[in-house]
């Protein structure tokens, strides 16, 4: 693994997607992975002095924040005069796969590659960030919070999307059918997502091994030492902001609001996109982040949230 000198040394790779310039960063986790962050500099008038980090879920990369058209809520915060920066995880995009790609965990990601992502940007900009989460990259950001393997006087505040562990994936509570998800993984070392129509990106089997040990039939969420994951999750008292979608099968709202509900902070807020809500439609999993509805609806939300903590 390379010193935090060498890692200065390495000049970022320039991107140009639909017109959007992007700069790729590349830093190393503790245990020696290395990860890929792009970095869109603020693109408005007003400059805010705080960056923003996205994190992506499962079977994603960068492009769910910016695509290949440089379309997406991280090209947008940009034009809003944020400093955004998108981490892929290990594995994921441009952060390489490498031979332990099939072993590469949640744990990983969360113990390992949030903080030292966390490090790079605080080292760049010497500000603490906003982090905004979907999925279970969110789930992801919590854990770390909880575990304090995210330092939290560094975090500005926290913003997650569709990031709950309690329900859904009710098929993970069949034991036949977890049987076979577990005989598919050691088989072939990889959930084939784009397969399956579920992202763009392949999923290393232990990520999904670790998903079903957490909502499997009498699963806990719960490191590999055994600590619960929730235990310190009323010890987070950052300001948050929770985005539940109303139509979300995979993430329902009820799901959002446990962990919500446990949050230590004060300043906290729940939504749930949905025509109750003084929302245009109701939103799903994707679709809460990745449609033209959310360009107008929601994207503003999270960036008029993050101006008036700034």
């Amino acid at each position: 693994m390379q010193s935090a000198k060498q890692r200065k040394k390495i000049k970022p790779e320039h991107h140009v997607l639909g017109g959007v310039r992007v700069d790729v960063h590349r830093t190393w986790a503790a245990d020696g992975a290395q990860l890929a962050v792009s970095r869109i500099r603020p693109r408005g008038d007003a400059v805010y002095p705080y960056p923003v980090i996205l994190v992506h879920g499962t079977y994603c990369t960068r492009s769910f924040w910016v695509s290949s058209k440089g379309i997406g809520m991280g090209a947008y915060l940009a034009d809003q005069g944020f400093d955004v920066w998108i981490p892929e995880l290990r594995g994921h995009g441009l952060s390489p796969k490498g031979d332990s790609f099939s072993r590469m965990t949640a744990e990983d990601q969360i113990r390992y590659d949030l903080p030292a992502i966390q490090e790079y940007v605080f080292d760049d900009t010497e500000a603490s960030a906003f982090w905004i989460g979907h999925s279970f990259g969110g789930l992801y950001m919590i854990a770390a919070m909880s575990m304090k393997w995210l330092m939290h006087e560094r975090v500005k505040g926290m913003a997650t999307f569709g990031s709950q562990i309690s329900l859904g994936d009710r098929y993970l509570k069949i034991p036949p059918v977890v049987w076979s998800i577990r005989f598919l993984m050691n088989a072939i070392g990889h959930l084939p997502a784009p397969k399956l129509g579920l992202g763009p990106e392949i999923e290393p089997a232990g990520v999904i091994l670790e998903t079903i040990r957490w909502k499997k039939l009498f699963g806990k969420w719960t490191d590999s030492e055994g600590k619960p994951y929730w235990d310190g999750i009323k010890e987070i008292e950052v300001p948050v902001i929770t985005f539940a979608a109303a139509k979300d099968k995979n993430d329902p709202a009820e799901g959002c609001k446990i962990i919500h509900d446990l949050y230590g902070s004060r300043d906290k807020i729940f939504i749930i996109l949905g025509r109750n809500y003084r929302f245009s439609k109701d939103y799903d999993h994707v679709g809460m982040i990745v449609s033209k509805e959310a360009r107008t609806e929601v994207w503003p939300d999270v960036a008029g949230w993050m101006r008036d903590r700034s």
